[in-house]
């Protein structure tokens, strides 16, 4: 008679492990839907902010058109350079405006100012006028863009290099 008891024990203990590791078995499968979910939520708002992006710039390159369009018509005969000067700059100030909606600045560095690799590009070397400009900003040839600290584009300048008359 003892061994009744001895037997019921182990199918005991064994529908219990049984019942628990089909509860682990539910419990794991719902976590997998919970991350299977997070994961499509977390994707779905990806692409919302990116289309979100990209109307701002869409939206931004349609007004930039829409003021070229303008611009020409108001166009009745041939523009002295001045006048084309400043229709061409007054566009490019509406391309630099649309890249600022996007959260990206204009870098104008300013003549004189010492030059600065990390926000600055060379690209053309003039004599300096004294030693104090040397490695000075003597022209901006592009104006550069950054975005906080981050720099998307630097700027091109033509440095100052001063060289003493050799003896």
């Amino acid at each position: 008679m003892t061994d009744v008891p001895e037997r019921a024990e182990p199918c005991a203990i064994a529908s219990e492990f049984t019942a628990a590791l089909a509860r682990q078995q539910q419990l794991a499968e719902r976590r997998e839907e919970i991350v299977t979910r997070l994961h499509d939520e977390v994707e779905r708002l990806r692409r919302g902010e990116t289309e979100a992006v990209l109307d701002l710039v869409r939206h931004s390159l349609i007004r930039l058109h829409d003021q070229i369009l303008r611009q020409a018509e108001n166009v009745t005969g041939p523009l002295d350079a001045d006048e084309l000067r400043s229709l061409l700059t007054a566009l490019a100030d509406e391309a630099a405006d649309t890249v600022a909606r996007t959260g990206v600045e204009r870098y104008v560095p300013a003549a004189g100012e010492a030059f600065d690799l990390a926000l600055q590009r060379p690209v053309g070397r003039v004599a300096a006028e004294g030693p104090e400009a040397d490695r000075t900003v003597a022209r901006v040839v592009a104006v550069g863009f950054v975005q906080g600290e981050r720099v998307v584009r630097k700027a091109d300048v033509v440095v100052s290099r001063w060289e003493p008359d050799a003896p």
